[in-house]
């Protein structure tokens, strides 16, 4: 049986907790304190495998950390890209490939939109958003 949204989504959450210092919002958050990323389902296919066998879901992780100073933004956000290590998001999130049971297939295609974004505040964050996408 296919798996609800909600819990696609917390088992996201649950695969992103394993990546140290990194703060999980499960919605938008409206004034996120980085380092952080955020999950948002992005699209739903249905009966991406025959007859209600599947659906396909794609999530958008936003990324975003803080740009205290260009060097320091620019070696966080080189961790989190990277595919492997203990700060990569793909991997965090590729290494259960069913996420716990709730998913059939898992897959961290891209990273991409890095940009910045000034905050009301006067402080700024640069931002990287990650495409998954899960067949459950």
């Amino acid at each position: 049986m296919p798996s609800s949204i909600s819990d696609l989504r917390a088992r996201l959450a649950e695969a992103l907790r394993t990546i140290p210092t990194l703060r999980i919002f499960e919605v938008l958050p409206d004034n996120p304190n980085p380092p952080g990323i955020a999950i948002n389902l992005e699209r739903v296919v249905y009966d991406s495998v025959f007859a209600r066998g599947a659906d396909e879901y794609e999530f958008t992780l936003r990324l975003f950390v803080a740009r205290s100073d260009d060097r320091t933004a620019q070696i966080r956000i080189e961790e989190y890209v990277a595919g492997n290590g203990p700060s990569s998001v793909k991997a965090a999130i590729e290494n259960d490939p069913t996420l716990g049971g709730v998913a059939q297939t898992i897959r961290v295609s891209e990273a991409r939109n890095v940009g910045t974004q000034d905050r009301p505040d006067g402080t700024s964050l640069i931002l990287v958003d990650f495409i998954v996408t899960i067949h459950s």
